[in-house]
């Protein structure tokens, strides 16, 4: 497998241990028996195949992104699914600990992340390993740490949205804490904000307008493609319950102020680009994520138009983006 090929004793960061190479070898013996699995998310399509013995189950909120055609889809990052019998968090210390669920350790051969939670017991719950391109990886699931016959995702969040958010920063695009729609002109649209400034909201808002398809209401992901900035939907919603496997073209950006009436103010690029860079996802311990991602922030703000938008949550908030943009 994947990781007990690649990694070599000397990088103890990401190297697995006698117990997650046995992991391996039980995964080779029962890959006949796999069960294939494969989703698409901002473009990119991430193969699973799991071993015959894992109760595999779809998240609802990934159901509108499966790939029906999995069984002969070749995928941008394909991943191994395995049991283990127990997990340990390495003696080194991590590259990155988000002070909650996961710790990433990094090496030249790719990295390693494990995934924790004290309602579940001291040992880690999952583990994954992925190379320095995130195009393969293997994810092994700690059997003692998972009740006996519970349905699984292998990359059930947060895993799904780190193994996105690392491969956007290999100069792919960015995620954005933000609401994103296609007005029924064909206009998109993409409000902005922290948590509370307004994004569900406005997601109902423009729920209730014909003709509008939104594709998510707290993340979305933005990628070039030639010379056009594209939105896609995620599976990370917010309140309003908003995902979509849709994408559409980038044509105005709004950054969400509540207010008691409706005001949009322009912004200098500088200071839009500084905002959409506090509102993103890039993996900030990652010196080259930081990098490409302050460099497509800049190319987007100085390519797609940038306001305040102080509203009120009515439907006049609506009316006044729609007569901006006209």
């Amino acid at each position: 497998m994947w990781f007990a090929a690649r990694h070599s004793d000397r990088d103890a960061g990401v190297r697995p241990g006698k117990k997650m190479a046995h992991a391996a070898a039980s995964l080779s013996s029962n890959l006949a028996e796999a069960t294939r699995l494969a989703v698409s998310i901002g473009g990119f399509s991430f193969g699973m195949w799991c071993t015959g013995d894992i109760p595999v189950a779809l998240d609802p909120e990934h159901v509108p992104f499966l790939l029906h055609s999995a069984p002969s889809h070749s995928c941008h990052l394909e991943m191994d699914i395995s049991w283990c019998e127990s997990l340990e968090l390495p003696s080194a210390s991590p590259d990155f600990s988000s002070g909650g669920v996961w710790s990433a350790y990094v090496a030249s051969t790719g990295t390693k992340f494990f995934l924790s939670s004290p309602a579940i017991g001291p040992q880690p719950y999952k583990a994954a390993w992925f190379d320095p391109t995130f195009e393969r990886g293997h994810v092994v699931l700690n059997r003692s740490a998972i009740s006996a016959g519970a349905p699984i995702f292998p990359l059930e969040y947060p895993l799904d949205e780190l193994v996105m958010n690392h491969r956007l920063a290999l100069g792919e695009g960015v995620e954005l804490h933000a609401l994103g729609l296609a007005d029924q002109d064909g206009s998109g649209y993409l409000f902005l904000g922290h948590s509370g400034a307004g994004k569900s909201t406005t997601a109902r808002l423009w729920m209730s307008q014909p003709g509008v398809q939104l594709l998510s209401d707290d993340r979305i992901i933005v990628r070039k493609h030639e010379n056009t900035f594209w939105m896609y939907g995620t599976p990370w919603h917010g309140d309003a319950g908003v995902a979509s496997a849709g994408r559409v073209p980038l044509s105005a950006m709004f950054l969400l102020e509540q207010a008691p009436a409706n005001q949009l103010a322009s912004i200098p690029q500088a200071k839009a680009a500084a905002e959409l860079f506090a509102r993103s996802f890039a993996p900030h311990y990652l010196k080259h994520g930081i990098t490409f991602t302050l460099s497509f922030l800049d190319q987007l703000t100085r390519s797609v138009p940038c306001s305040v938008f102080r509203f009120t949550p009515t439907a006049s908030a609506v009316e006044a983006v729609r007569y901006a943009r006209v």
